[in-house]
């Protein structure tokens, strides 16, 4: 059981994967997508990256990852017409904005390094 006063201002505990954590800093948009309402019926939260951990964590699944909080700027869905709070210890799947891509970049990325790749010897 975890207990949180009524008027806190919940933040999230999120892991981030060892690959990813030198793209994140304070300050990045979240978007925030919570496993109990699709976020394509319900929609996201939106929030910001408080704080990213130095030090890393062993997970069993994951390998490597930095424990980060992440402030919520409204912790409320609209659920079928009504305001619905988050509570604690519910399943959250939070993306960071790191930065922007274009769409050709991502089609002509494995072609990029297989050619950065090619011709060489181990």
């Amino acid at each position: 059981m975890v207990l949180v006063p009524e008027d806190y201002q919940l933040e999230l505990d999120v892991m981030i994967l060892n690959k990813d954590v030198g793209f994140v800093l304070p300050g990045q948009a979240v978007e925030v997508k919570v496993d109990s309402f699709p976020y394509t019926r319900f929609g996201t939260l939106s929030g910001e990256v408080k704080h990213v951990s130095r030090d890393a964590m062993e997970d069993q699944q994951r390998g490597l990852v930095f424990p980060a909080r992440i402030r919520l700027l409204s912790d409320t869905l609209m659920v079928e017409g009504k305001p619905v709070r988050l509570s604690a210890g519910m399943a959250i799947n939070a993306e960071i904005k790191t930065g922007r891509r274009r769409v050709i970049d991502y089609l002509l990325s494995p072609l990029q390094q297989y050619q950065s790749e090619a011709m060489r010897e181990r």
